[in-house]
């Protein structure tokens, strides 16, 4: 029967071995300190016991470059100083190689073991939500978060908040993919912050395990790639999704639509804020909207290339009159064009303030609702906020968060086992 790596007595027995040395270390540096040794580098002749206690201490970590060598005083405490001076550092290497390799041991140890888990490849934003929701619906099950770095509070946060465990390797690897025990996985997640690391990683991961197929679940943050990829076998074979699409989905389902239904006219929609957000609401409004609107206002400092990208993708519809109009969201000179082409004032707009700036969009959607009172106006924001939640009742307009709608948007057949 083979011997486990690093199973010597060295290893096993380090922590009684190394107090003792460091003690031996700093009984050394310091009788040599004490015995009148002088350095090329500081005044020791008049410095008391406990300066030179912290000298020798230092010695484990500077290894005494910051006070020079000895240089003069008794032979013997010379001696002593320069078993200090070797000493120090190397107990201090050896311990922190010593962690490394029992950090090796214990990470393979529980790989080996790991079955029925869930694998989350990425530590973006979109994992805290992944996350969220496999806890929810999945308290026991064994999550294993993949990156290729992990900050040391990163893996405080997956272990403590959501019990999981955490791994970090190049995950575009085969052989590193290999150590993840695939074969005993009930699901993979990928969400890390490049759409074709993630494309890479799938395609391994089908390849080494074809029965992932419809359990790998794959996010592309850029609809373009995805579309682009369409003829792909990780297109066909995995989930792939992209978050801004789920939670446009969401918006208009949950709340356009109902608003839709209650005006007798045919709608007017102003996106303000064209983004990625913004441009798969117009696309779900083509797909979930025909027959409810008759014009679409976008507003954008970077519209005219952001229509040229969406039609580069999808075709807009001529069910509705498309408006654009370039320019910052709270500039009052945009809402005035937009005045002169669409009077808001005689109908119930539907007023949607996407833009990534949260204070943008909630200064405009208090402007907006009081310059037109019958309006539906939403404003999206990152996060959950209490101060927006509240301004926002107060004002009679709607807030929604984006973490909140990415979380509620994701389908729960994707975290049942």
């Amino acid at each position: 029967m083979k011997k486990p790596l690093f199973s010597s007595p060295l290893f096993l027995n380090s922590k009684n071995w190394r107090w003792a040395l460091a003690l031996i270390v700093i009984f050394c540096g310091f009788v040599g300190f004490q015995s009148g040794v002088e350095v090329s580098e500081r005044n020791l002749s008049e410095v008391g016991v406990a300066t030179k206690l912290y000298y020798t201490l230092g010695l484990f970590i500077l290894g005494g470059m910051d006070i020079g060598v000895p240089v003069s005083g008794p032979w013997w405490g010379q001696v002593l100083l320069w078993i200090g001076y070797f000493g120090a550092p190397l107990l201090t290497g050896s311990t922190i190689v010593d962690w490394l390799q029992r950090l090796v041991i214990d990470q393979q140890r529980w790989l080996k073991k790991v079955k029925n888990h869930v694998i989350l490849i990425g530590t973006e934003e979109l994992s805290y939500r992944i996350l969220a929701k496999l806890r929810e619906r999945n308290p026991e099950v064994t999550i294993v978060i993949v990156e290729r770095h992990i900050t040391a509070v990163q893996a405080q946060v997956f272990t403590e908040r959501f019990a999981a465990k955490v791994i970090t390797g190049d995950f575009t690897n085969q052989e590193f993919l290999l150590t993840l025990r695939l074969e005993q996985a009930l699901r993979v997640f990928i969400a890390s912050a490049s759409d074709f690391d993630n494309f890479e990683a799938a395609s391994k991961i089908l390849d080494l395990r074809p029965e992932l197929e419809g359990k790998l679940v794959v996010h592309c943050s850029r609809l373009r790639f995805m579309r682009a990829m369409r003829l792909s076998d990780v297109i066909k074979k995995a989930i792939v999704f992209n978050n801004y699409h789920l939670a446009a989905k969401q918006l208009v389902k949950r709340h356009m639509l109902g608003h839709f239904s209650d005006t007798r006219k045919l709608d007017t929609v102003v996106i303000a804020g064209f983004n990625r957000f913004g441009q798969t609401i117009l696309e779900e409004l083509q797909q979930s909207a025909i027959g409810e609107v008759s014009d679409v206002v976008i507003i954008d400092s970077d519209v005219q290339r952001r229509i040229l990208v969406t039609k580069e993708q999808i075709e807009i519809s001529s069910a509705f009159r498309l408006h654009l109009l370039e320019g910052e969201i709270d500039h009052p000179q945009v809402w005035q064009q937009l005045g002169s082409m669409i009077n808001l004032e005689l109908m119930r707009p539907f007023l949607l303030l996407a833009t990534p700036k949260d204070d943008d969009n909630l200064r405009t959607g208090l402007w907006l609702k009081r310059k037109y009172p019958s309006a539906k106006v939403m404003v999206r924001s990152a996060r959950t906020s209490h101060f927006s939640k509240q301004v926002c009742e107060g004002a009679g307009i709607e807030g929604f968060a984006m973490a909140e709608i990415i979380y509620d948007s994701m389908p729960d057949e994707w975290f049942s086992e």
